[in-house]
């Protein structure tokens, strides 16, 4: 593992933090589009585990005396945008646009785990991964199994 200063660790998890911002604003652009309420339901708790993954490592990166990211970046207003305007296209246009979402917030994680940290920061990126990888096998599911044509949908 590479050992990371101080400096390098509140940037990385800031990363993290902002890729989670990021994943909020694309939910909510594909959660508006879609029109099947349990899936709605499914996607907006998998919104809420980037809302607390966003409180999780801000609290960290204060912790190490950092100021943590208060906003997506221009990146996250771009993938917001892109997520509203496939998700125009449908149930399964929207959940194709948050699986290469997902499949970007799990690279991102997995890649932050190869990295050395404390022992808090270590286990809030693992739950975290934890979460990501859920939620990507849940999407990958629903488009595998079209259950947006099936009625009710469990995460």
């Amino acid at each position: 593992m590479a050992a990371m200063d101080l400096n390098k660790m509140i940037d990385r998890l800031n990363e993290l933090i902002a890729l989670d911002f990021d994943a909020v604003g694309a939910y909510e652009a594909a959660i508006n589009r879609i029109d099947v309420e349990s899936l709605r339901m499914s996607l907006r708790t998998f919104q809420q585990d980037h809302e607390r993954h966003i409180r999780d490592l801000s609290r960290v990166v204060l912790t190490l005396g950092g100021k943590p990211t208060q906003k997506p970046d221009l990146k996250g207003f771009i993938l917001k945008g892109f997520t509203a305007v496939t998700s125009m296209m449908g149930n399964e246009a929207a959940l194709q646009a948050m699986r290469g979402n997902e499949e970007l917030t799990n690279r991102t994680y997995r890649a932050a785990l190869e990295l050395e940290w404390g022992d808090e920061a270590r286990s809030i990126i693992e739950r975290n991964y934890s979460d990501e990888q859920r939620h990507l096998a849940f999407i990958e599911a629903a488009l595998r199994n079209r259950i947006w044509e099936q009625g009710t949908v469990q995460p």
